[in-house]
């Protein structure tokens, strides 16, 4: 389970790496060119919507942990065989 875990972080790091990419190109083009720096913007109203995507993302990573290292990822896989092109060319 702690593994699964890990999965769940790791999520929320990339979440978080994405918001930081989002923020750096806000402040690159959005405001270099507008100066519109968002000062009467309240983030109030989206606090709790912000807590379900972070809350979201640990579980759905977690999940995802948990799916791979159960072996339900690999169980019903089927064995992968050469084309029938490379197979004709042995062939001949």
């Amino acid at each position: 389970m702690f593994y699964s875990m890990g999965f769940g972080v790791m999520a929320v790091v990339i979440l978080f790496f994405l918001i930081l990419v989002l923020v750096w190109m806000y402040g690159q083009f959005v405001w270099t060119f507008t100066q519109w720096d968002m000062a009467n913007v309240r983030l109030t109203p989206f606090k709790s919507l912000a807590y379900l995507i972070l809350t979201g993302t640990f579980v759905g990573g977690t999940c995802v942990g948990l799916w791979c290292f159960s072996g339900a990822a690999w169980r019903n896989r089927k064995p992968v065989r050469a084309s029938s092109s490379s197979a004709r060319r042995r062939v001949r």
